[in-house]
């Protein structure tokens, strides 16, 4: 018996062994897998690496708020850029720059930031803001606890700056000399000075308030499926590739395309066929998907059902085209599953699928852009969550044809009938 396992055993072996591609694929594929998630993710793992970056915009008139972006600079979770290509930021320059993509979050001193702390106590107190300039598309997770670390070094600024005339104003006020029946007054003022009348009382004289840059029309902050819905959308889209290979190995193999070379016919026409039937799957497979989870999850789908329809047609046609490259390229099943898995999982995690493209590292970011992945996800980004409309989107639209139009053209080139 043992020697009939090792039998089969060792002539199932020799059958894996004798297709080299699908072998060179089961190990390249995880492999691939782990070093591209391994750097998407290395900041969120390593202290130090791939710091955060925050523009900075500094109107301030004084010198108090460059303590606050020197502490800023100093964490290493952050880095500070307060110019960009030599020249110093501005809040326009700033906003250019997250609407572009290139950054994400921006913080602009107002001119009287150092006035309104350097304020005199007694008086009615004088109240600024420090606006948090945020692409609506960026994750909370990735914005909250900047902003409560910006928080947390304004109120200790605010208490370091007007602590000391705050306790001066307490001294004066309940001075000996004051008559016994005024101190109970004085000393009520003073408590509320101590506690935080002249902090502001309720409202902090230095407040941050988090805004979008202009343009970017959102009635309420991203949520969890407004990330979510159009990453693994996306990535289930593409998994059409597989079953479009399937069907084209299937059909080699029963000889219906040679039976097919018989007709006058071209091999773009046969293979446009072919496609047909899938991409009206994928489009279906990405109406269910938005349709769902607008019903269950109230997941809001823009203000553009056009621009919608538009990207959506052309999301769907980049994934079918990458099918008929892959159906061209590949011999056996093996070498089809294999080489699917590691297009699939390489390009949806260099995309954005799983991970926010914003917290890789610029060159992880740069790279993601020859994926069509990553502008299918901008464009639903931009519809949903950002109030885009069509013109906003034309050129993530105009990559993804790009996109289908180079895979079916590779693929027709490749492709061969037996």
């Amino acid at each position: 018996m043992l020697n009939q396992i090792l039998a089969f055993t060792w002539k199932d072996l020799k059958v894996f062994f004798k297709d080299p591609g699908a072998v060179a694929l089961i190990f390249l594929q995880p492999f691939m897998f782990i070093v591209v998630m391994s750097y998407a993710l290395g900041g969120l793992f390593e202290r130090g690496k791939d710091p955060i970056p925050i523009l900075v915009v500094n109107q301030d008139e004084g010198t108090r708020e460059t303590a606050i972006i020197r502490q800023l600079d100093e964490m290493e979770a952050f880095r500070v850029e307060t110019d960009w290509e030599g020249q110093p930021l501005t809040r326009e320059r700033a906003e250019k720059l997250i609407i572009e993509g290139k950054r994400s979050l921006a913080l602009v001193f107002p001119p009287d930031f150092s006035e309104v702390l350097e304020q005199l106590p007694g008086a009615a107190p004088r109240r600024t803001r420090v606006l948090a300039i945020v692409d609506p598309a960026t994750s909370s997770q990735f914005v909250e606890p900047v902003l409560g670390t910006l928080q947390g070094l304004i109120e200790r600024s605010t208490y370091t700056a007007m602590m000391p005339r705050g306790l001066d104003y307490l001294f004066t006020q309940l001075a000996p000399q004051i008559p016994p029946e005024q101190r109970e007054a004085f000393k009520a003022r003073a408590q509320e000075a101590m506690s935080g009348g002249l902090l502001g009382g309720e409202e902090p004289v230095i407040a941050l308030e988090r805004t979008a840059p202009p343009g970017m029309r959102v009635e309420k902050l991203p949520n969890a499926f407004q990330q979510n819905v159009p990453g693994y959308t996306i990535y289930g889209v593409f998994w059409i590739v597989s079953l479009l290979t399937a069907s084209v190995l299937q059909e080699k193999r029963e000889g219906t395309f040679r039976r097919l070379l018989a007709a006058p016919l071209s091999r773009a026409v046969m293979l446009a066929g072919k496609l047909l039937p899938y991409y009206l799957i994928n489009l279906i497979q990405i109406a269910i998907m938005l349709g769902a989870s607008r019903w269950l999850f109230g997941l809001s789908l823009g203000r553009s059902p056009f621009a919608l329809v538009t990207v959506s047609l052309a999301v769907a046609a980049a994934a079918t085209g990458l099918g008929v490259l892959v159906a061209a390229l590949v011999r056996t099943e093996a070498q089809a599953g294999g080489l699917t898995v590691l297009l699939l999982l390489t390009m949806s995690a260099l995309g954005g699928c799983f991970v926010p493209r914003f917290i890789m590292p610029d060159w992880l970011r740069t790279l993601g852009l020859l994926t069509p992945h990553a502008w299918a996800l901008d464009a639903y980004q931009d519809l949903l969550v950002r109030g885009y409309g069509l013109r906003e989107v034309w050129p993530e639209v105009g990559a993804l044809t790009a996109f289908a139009a180079a895979f079916f053209g590779l693929g027709v080139w490749r492709f061969r009938f037996d």
